[in-house]
């Protein structure tokens, strides 16, 4: 029997089990997204036609989210990937029903900053499942798998809740996501995935080697403390964790007001607005699975894909709102938010391959807390602006000029993001592997 036909595919159930569980991780997060422009909601908080306190509601969650990756990255190295992704998706269950009982603002703003320090361990879990499951050349389609997620919860959950509120009211959104996570995401989490492939049973020899002989490892192992100096001395993952700022503050600060930028901006009414303001995710998720596809094919080409999604989104963006037409500002915005998609699976696949062995909870809740951090000031700033102008281009325009900055950072790596020992900077193949992380 060849390779091939011995080999099991038990990694595909657990890319499965964590794509399932972000999508409602996002489902969760973006939903106040699409409330904040129902009347009935925000005249339950005191809040109707207060834009900053709004935004607040998303700073509040994204703050504290961003704040307790530093800490919840390095547990999630302790106790393992499919620990903490569990732990996050009981937490935010219990949360989104006490949510559903809420009628005072300071107490969903409390009860929103309790699910960010729920949900932080999250994005370092999954990035773990996937650097401990997946070969290096298939790990930026595994990447765009779990991250799609992050687009089409957006795009799933604007016409889902637009209609969970016309047809039961606002405060049943909350209690259908509570159900979806503790009867659908939590025994997928349960039954499918482990912390490594060793530890599934079912994972045949021949998959196990193939998992293994495709990832690069270090020429000899070493203390954590030594892996730890490595990568905090590495510029080139400093230069990625400031890049990564950028789509933060872009993608939080423009999707957190697109339902209300379609129905205040260009007049259209609740239900056409959470209708068209799908359009941009289903964009994403689209361009998220390419990005994937192609940062495999060309490792190389992975940071010029992410300077340049960059680059592009901002572009658009700013024609988005410049544009005078609903139509175009429509066609626009859903592309800008698409080239965004386009450099997530390349994005996480450098910082990954930047992270040493043993420090990938670390390193990547590093990287998402300080990305997360400067998104909480994404919607609260564009709501103060929205306040004070009266008009949301100047809070579109500055995302889109912090984008191109942050674009721009990432110049000294596109040459080449990873040092392999003394050789070029990355392999054009995944098989060679007997080399090490700088």
């Amino acid at each position: 029997m060849s390779l091939q036909t011995a080999m099991s595919n038990r990694r595909y159930r657990v890319a499965i089990a964590i794509s399932f569980a972000f999508f409602v991780a996002y489902f969760d997060r973006t939903n106040v997204s699409v409330l904040i422009a129902n009347h009935e909601f925000t005249d339950s908080l005191g809040i109707t036609g207060n834009k900053f306190a709004q935004g607040l509601l998303i700073t509040g969650f994204l703050f504290p989210y961003g704040l307790c990756n530093f800490f919840t990255g390095p547990l999630g190295d302790k106790v393992g990937g499919r620990r903490g992704v569990i732990w996050s998706i009981i937490a935010w269950t219990v949360l989104m029903c006490a949510m559903g009982l809420v009628s005072n603002f300071v107490v969903m703003l409390a009860l929103r900053i309790v699910l960010g320090l729920g949900e932080s361990i999250m994005t370092p879990s999954c990035n773990m499942i996937v650097a401990e499951w997946f070969p290096d050349r298939e790990r930026a389609r595994a990447n765009s798998a779990w991250l799609g997620g992050l687009f089409l919860a957006p795009a799933v959950s604007f016409p889902v809740i637009v209609w969970i509120v016309n047809t039961f009211g606002w405060r049943e959104s909350f209690f259908v996501l509570a159900a979806v996570g503790l009867l659908v995401a939590l025994p997928m989490m349960w039954r499918w995935t482990a912390n490594r492939p060793e530890e599934m049973a079912g994972v045949s020899p021949a998959e196990l080697r193939h998992i293994r002989d495709g990832q690069a490892k270090p020429a000899d192992p070493e203390p954590i403390r030594t892996s730890l100096r490595r990568l905090f001395a590495n510029y080139r993952y400093w230069l990625c964790v400031f890049s990564y700022m950028g789509y933060g503050l872009g993608f939080w600060g423009i999707s957190t007001f697109v339902p209300s930028y379609l129905e205040h901006e260009r007049h259209l009414g609740f239900t056409s607005s959470g209708t068209f303001a799908v359009i941009p995710w289903l964009t994403a998720a689209v361009l998220n699975l390419v990005g994937g596809m192609i940062g495999d094919r060309m490792p190389r080409g992975r940071v010029l894909m992410w300077s340049g999604g960059y680059v592009i989104g901002a572009l658009l963006s700013y024609l988005g709102v410049a544009t005078g037409t609903v139509g175009m500002s429509v066609v626009f915005i859903s592309a800008a938010v698409g080239f965004l998609g386009f450099t997530l699976a390349p994005m996480w696949s450098v910082i990954q391959e930047l992270t040493p062995r043993g420090t990938t909870g670390l390193g990547t809740g590093i990287a998402n807390g300080f990305s997360y951090i400067a998104s909480a000031f994404g919607p609260a700033l564009v709501g103060a602006l929205v306040d004070s102008t009266g008009s949301y281009d100047l809070g579109f325009f500055l995302l889109a000029g912090f984008l191109v900055v942050t674009a721009l950072a990432l110049a000294p790596l596109w040459r080449g993001h990873v040092r392999r020992g003394a050789q070029a900077e990355v392999p054009s193949t995944a098989t060679k592997t007997e080399s090490h992380h700088d």
